[in-house]
Formats: structure tokens, sequence, C-alpha cells
């Protein structure tokens, strides 16, 4: 980041502060403390169950702003342009970034996955159904090996959204979809005000009130004064942890822009199959409002019973091992992609050691990592993205070009294709996920999908690691398949790219990773104590929490944090946030209970 060059923490305090104003966000809904969950950190500490009800209870609202965007007339249209764009073979392209970017990614899959299971079901049309598979596609800002490790800086300029437009190809007669997180990130504006400019029908999906973002946001400013682009709003208030769009707006962004993909795949399909092959497919899927009815069910099924109980013994687990110094590894094949937008998004959100290169045997291993059991590392890469890995190839001269700061000229960012495949997530072993006890191996068996094959590959190196539990989630199939198992009973409809599912999951998952931070004393009350800043949006929310625990005005906030900023080694970039650093140093307790 360009402020290591600076060496005085006041100069870059008041750089921040004076050149940056458009990254001072305190006044955004979604960078706020939410009422529901005041008091997260102490009510987990005494009760793991209360504390999950807690975080859960943010979600409330998904399912009513759902099903109002569903009845506007843009969430129309934006199901009859995926429906047209199949029968013309044009494009559509899901663009966002940070862990909305990893749902972009995450919905380009799930569609790729459904056409090309088709080949096999109905081979007389297979031609056809590779044909509407490549209609899909996704990228996220920093390019692919964003959705393994954060990169610095990218989304603060909206130059780079637009870049990706360009290298995508994409113009008249195809359709991009912006996954707008709140807005703030500058490089999806950047992505659907060129696309717009190329003549793509262009959608920007907002979580923050209209008003309030063109108010305080140039940027966000720009888009909605482009006629062309058409917006749906899906806010759904603050989120869990202040800040977190990991949580609620990315939970909601799946839901609605899954919804019209799965509305619009089911409407092509009624139309082109013939009644004998429509009975083949299935339900591919359900009327608007029954996925918001859906979503309610699924939330108030996790919010209870057995299902909670099993969430509250897997937090507990995962807890303990951390505890211990120890490490968490998950094994999935059909749903590693949704397990990876998870243990991924912990680095920046958490302060925690990123996802370690296979050949890397110096840094830090990260705590919780994922791995294919059933296929090798390259072929493992192949299947979370169901099409070939696409890095940002990007010259010196064309950082240039795209005014990026002096820092990422001098040192351009190993972004490129071949990067990704350096991180080793595919069944063979990595001695470096039991290097240190105690080391958790986790078999995912989500609605029954935890094959023989991946049920030996668990056993097999199980003695390695030395603990060992299966987590059953969704559909559990009856008799056990392992010694030690958990069950989070969940029935949700099978449709053609399995959203419910997929929204199962991340629920799970963002509860577990979430609530086992807490636990761990990451999160003071519900406010992101241990936030990694990779970005001028996370250097403000930085800023803002010291200001709000340590009862600061934001200016001296600022100062403080850059004091910590900028004497930090890099070797300790991980110890701990510089938030809870500089709180420390100013008095401030983030562990003495909330008040």
């Amino acid at each position: 980041m360009e402020y290591k060059n600076i060496t005085n923490y006041k100069d870059a305090a008041k750089d921040f502060i004076d050149n940056e104003k458009q990254f001072h966000l305190g006044v955004i809904p979604t960078e706020q403390s939410n009422p529901r969950t005041r008091n997260l950190s102490a009510t987990i500490a005494k009760d793991t169950s209360e504390g999950i009800k807690m975080i859960l209870s943010a979600d409330l609202d998904i399912a009513d702003v759902a099903a109002k965007a569903f009845e506007t007339e843009n969430f129309k249209d934006l199901v009859k342009d995926i429906k047209r764009v199949m029968d013309q073979r044009k494009k559509f392209v899901f663009s966002s970034v940070g862990a909305s970017g990893r749902m972009a990614i995450q919905l380009d899959g799930a569609w790729r996955l459904f056409w090309n299971s088709l080949v096999s079901k109905i081979p007389a049309k297979a031609q056809t159904f590779l044909e509407i598979c490549e209609c899909c596609n996704s990228f996220t800002t920093g390019g692919d090996r964003a959705l393994v490790r954060s990169v610095e800086n990218f989304e603060d300029y909206m130059t780079f959204g637009a870049r990706q437009v360009v290298d995508a190809g994409i113009g008249e007669g195809d359709v991009l979809i912006g996954l707008a997180e709140c807005g703030l990130s500058a490089s999806i504006n950047g992505s659907v005000i060129e696309a717009d400019k190329r003549g793509c029908t262009t959608y920007y999906l907002y979580c923050n009130p209209k008003e309030i973002l063109c108010e305080h946001l140039e940027r966000v400013r720009m888009v909605f004064a482009r006629p062309n682009i058409k917006p749906i709003s899906i806010f759904v208030g603050n989120m869990a942890v202040s800040g977190s769009t990991r949580m609620q707006v990315t939970t909601v962004e799946l839901l609605t822009a899954g919804a019209a993909l799965e509305i619009a795949a089911g409407q092509w399909l009624k139309e082109n199959l013939s009644e004998e092959e429509f009975k083949v497919v299935g339900t591919p899927a359900l009327t608007a409002q029954e996925y918001a009815a859906e979503f309610k069910k699924l939330r108030d099924t996790l919010s209870s019973g057995e299902a909670l109980a099993g969430l509250t013994k897997a937090v507990e687990l995962e807890t303990a091992t951390y505890k211990a110094n120890g490490l968490v590894t998950y094994l999935s094949h059909d749903y590693l992609l949704d397990m990876m937008t998870d243990t991924t998004e912990r680095q920046p959100t958490f302060t925690l050691p990123p996802f370690r290169k296979f050949k890397d045997t110096e840094s830090a291993v990260s705590w919780a990592y994922v791995k294919d059991p059933l296929y090798p590392n390259e072929v493992a890469w192949q299947h979370v993205f169901r099409r070939p890995i696409v890095g940002l190839d990007w010259t010196v001269e064309d950082y240039k070009q795209m005014e990026a700061a002096q820092s990422i000229i001098d040192n351009p960012p190993k972004v490129g294709s071949e990067e990704v495949e350096q991180y080793c997530i595919g069944n063979e072993e990595d001695v470096s996920r039991y290097s240190r006890k105690p080391a958790n191996l986790i078999l995912m068996d989500i609605n029954g999908s935890a094959c023989k094959e991946a049920i030996n590959w668990y056993n097999k190196y199980l003695p390695d690691y030395g603990n060992g539990v299966v987590i059953r989630i969704g559909r559990i199939p009856e008799g056990k398949i392992a010694d030690n198992e958990i069950y989070i009973p969940v029935d949700v409809p099978a449709t053609c790219t399995e959203l419910l599912s997929h929204l199962m999951i991340k629920l799970t998952f963002n509860l577990l990773s979430t609530a086992t931070m807490a636990k761990m004393g990451k999160v003071w009350s519900n406010w992101m104590i241990q936030v990694l800043p990779t970005n001028k949006k996370l250097i403000d929310r930085s800023v803002r929490v010291i200001a709000e625990l340590a009862k600061l005005d934001y200016q001296t906030a600022c100062e403080e944090f850059f004091k910590s900023y900028l004497n930090r080694k890099p070797e300790d970039e991980y110890r701990e946030s510089y938030v809870v650093e500089t709180l420390k140093r100013l008095g401030f307790d983030p562990n003495a209970d909330v008040q």
C-alpha cells in the first residue's frame, strides 16, 4: 500500500483525511453497528447457541427485501435479458470485488456445472447445452487469484474494473451484472460504467440506500447518472459484524442474482425441451416469491432445534482447535468453492494468515484450509472454476495508463493465471495441514455428497491428522459414515443450480467462522477489531473502529492508526490487527466485558 512510503504518521493521516474523502464511509449503514447484534461477543462467550441465534437475527430482513426486489420491473427485465442471452448465444457476465467477487465466481460455476450435467442426461442436445453453458462468465477485481487471497488496493481504482470489462471482450447485446456490495469499492463502479459505455445491458445490484450513497460517493453518483444502467436495490440493513459485507450483503446478492439465473434457465428449458426431456431435468426453478419464502424457512431452521445444536457443536470444536493453536482442514469435492468463499475471506476480516502456497515453507500456515479428496491439484482447480483460470497479466505500462499508485507500478502484484495453481487444494498429501496439533480433518457431507472415494481419503489420512469429524448438512442419508459425526439437518428444495443448497452452505460457514472468531475474542461487541487494512476502505473502517471504541475524533484516531501501521515490521503483519494494537496502546482493553 502506498502509505508505507510515508514515514511520518501524522503526514500519512493528513494525506488520508485530506485526499481520500471518498473512502470516509462512516455514514454508510452497512459500515455501522447493528443493534440486533450489539452484545455479540459477550453473549457468545457465555452461550454459543444464543450467539449463533444473535448472528442469524441480522438475516431477518433478507427474505422480505428479496421478495420486494423480485417484484420490480428491473428484476423482471434481468430475467428476460438472461433468457435473451441464452436464445441469442450472447454473454452475461457477473462482475464484483471482494466477498461479492467470490459470489460472482460461484454463480458462474454453479451455472456451468448444471448445463454440463445435462449433457449426459439428454445427449441429443449436448451441443446446445455446451453453448448455453458458455453464455455465462464472471470476474472479480484482482482476477481469479483474488478468490484465494485478497489483492491489495485493487478495489480502490475505477480504472481497474473498467479494464477488466475491456479484457472480457463484452459489448452490445451482452449483459453485465454488477454485484455492487455497497457501492463502496471503486472498481465495481468502474466496471459497470465501462460496460454501459460499450453497449452492454447493465444491471447494478446495490445494498445501501441510494440517497446516502449518492450524497457521499461521487463514484456511485456516476453510476446512477447513467440512464441505461438498471439498478436493483437490495438493502438489508447493517451487517451482523460492523462492515463485514461477506455476511448479509453477499447472502442477499446470492439469493437475488441466483433466483434470476434459475428462473431464466427454467423458462428456457420449458420452451426448448420436449415434455419427456423436461421430466428428466426435474424442477429447474421456483417462482420468485418461493425463493424468498424458502430462504426464510432456511434461516428459521438454522436458528433452532437439531440444526442449531449441530452448529453449536461445530463452532465449539473449531474454537477449541484454534485456542490450542491447532489447524482445521475441510474436505469436499462438490462444494469446495462454497467453502473457499468463506475460508479465504477470513484473512482480511480477522487478520489471519492467508492460504499458503504449496512450496512455501516459511510463511505462517493458514488456520483453516480446503482440499478436494477426489482429484489432484490441477484438476481440482478446474472443478472449482468450471472454466479456464483467468489471471491479470497487466504490464507496468498498463498500470501507468490506469493511473495506479507508484507502489503498484514499481512492484506489480503477482496475479497471473499461473498463481492460482500454486495453492494446493488437491488430494496430494500436505504435511503443513497437520504440522501442529490438534489438527482437525473435517469431511463435509452436504446432501449426501460424501462419496466412497472421499470417505476413503478421509480415513486414509485421519491417522496423520489425529482428529477428525464428518459434518453432515442438509438432506442427510440414513446410516453413519464415520465414528464422529455432527448433524445439521436442513431440507431445502433441489433446483437447477442448487441455489438454496449454496445459500445453506453460505449461512452455515458464515456462522461457523464468525461465531468462532467472536468466541476467540476477534470481535468486540459487534465491531471488527481484527480487520486487516488491505485497501483504503478498510483503512477508514479501522480508523472508525478506533474512534468509536477509544472515544476519539476521526483525525486523532487516524493519526493513532498510522502510528501503529507505519511502525509494524512486515513479519509481524498477522500478529494482531492494527486496530487492536492501537486500542491497547491507548488503554482500551479489547478483551474487557461489553457493558
